[in-house]
């Protein structure tokens, strides 16, 4: 019969779950900062308006402009493409 024993598990599972929230913290971070370049600019609400919150494990980027999806659906000659989908294709590039 052969036995292992191995000791040390819990202390590797938290310092493998701290670096996973820092890279996932990087990437809401980024994800909110690209998004703010991407937004058009008129007087600047919509770009204020992007919030980063924290919910337990979850990172939640939102933005609640009232015409925020306007400007998503690409009503604006500035970003006629929208804002999300050009943010989501430039952070899928990024190395983590």
């Amino acid at each position: 019969m052969i036995s292992i024993s191995v000791r040390g598990i819990g202390r590797t599972v938290a310092q493998i779950e701290r670096e996973v929230s820092g890279v996932v913290d990087n990437i809401a971070n980024d994800i909110r900062e690209v998004a703010i370049s991407k937004t058009p600019i008129d007087k600047g609400r919509a770009r204020r308006g992007w919030v980063l919150s924290n919910a337990g494990k979850t990172q939640r980027i939102s933005n609640r402009v009232p015409y925020i999806v306007h400007l998503e659906d690409g009503h604006s000659k500035q970003a006629p493409n929208g804002i999300l989908g050009p943010t989501i294709r430039e952070i899928s590039k990024r190395r983590y």
